[in-house]
């Protein structure tokens, strides 16, 4: 998706980018991504407080444990109250990742723990190809990993859990190969599939037409000479 005013300028001040350099696209992870972690913490829940209540009502011919039942279902609780907490530790790390498109380089955001993030940064020029693979359930749910190749030893990008990941690779090649015409051209591009330029740091060279004509009139009077020469070889 195209960014709003104040996500842009969040991550101009965030990325390591120029402050003219355009921000394209921003991808965030396909809700499943945020899900699996729901799930997984409600059914580690649902498991403590079965076993709760497994041990309260076929272990209540053991005195010790019949005279501790409301100790162990209100521990059994607060558990599974704690593990729910805690499922929203990795949906929140995952809700600061995020792919960063711009007209120059693509920036992937990590959040590794609660304290820390990683920027990995990769030029549009190094990209050499970018493919998507989708499981079972990414084709139904609609999400996929971008995997995006480079040449030599550089370590290749995988964006996992995307939606519409053939969009994003899509964007992701046009903008790569919009990169290389403008270098080619010896100016940048700043839209993304709109069929327009806008010049960056965009120089035209003029060419003085009497220095020119001088400069074809050297190459004559240097071609005569050497044919000169060789005649009188």
């Amino acid at each position: 998706m195209q960014p709003t005013p104040a996500t842009d300028h969040a991550l101009h001040k965030l990325l390591p980018i120029d402050d003219d350099e355009k921000i394209l696209c921003v991808y965030k992870h396909h809700w499943f991504a945020y899900v699996t972690s729901w799930v997984v913490g409600i059914m580690i829940a649902i498991l403590i407080l079965g076993v709760a209540i497994a041990l309260v009502m076929y272990g209540s011919n053991d005195s010790s444990i019949a005279n501790y039942k409301g100790q162990i279902l209100a521990g059994a609780i607060a558990l599974a109250i704690v593990v729910v907490a805690g499922s929203l530790v990795p949906v929140y790390l995952r809700a600061q990742e995020q792919v960063v498109l711009t007209e120059e380089a693509l920036l992937q955001v990590l959040q590794p723990s609660l304290f820390a993030n990683k920027i990995d940064q990769l030029g549009l020029q190094h990209i050499s190809d970018v493919s998507v693979t989708q499981d079972f359930f990414g084709s139904i749910f609609g999400y996929g990993t971008v995997h995006v190749e480079t040449p030599g030893e550089q370590d290749n990008f995988d964006f996992l859990v995307v939606p519409d990941p053939h969009q994003m690779a899509r964007q992701i090649s046009q903008a790569h190969e919009n990169y290389n015409a403008a270098l080619m051209g010896g100016r940048m591009p700043t839209t993304l599939g709109n069929g327009g330029w806008q010049g960056k740091n965009t120089q035209n060279m003029q060419i003085d037409p009497e220095q020119y004509q001088q400069f074809l009139q050297f190459q004559q009077m240097m071609a005569e000479q050497q044919k000169q020469s060789g005649k009188d070889q």
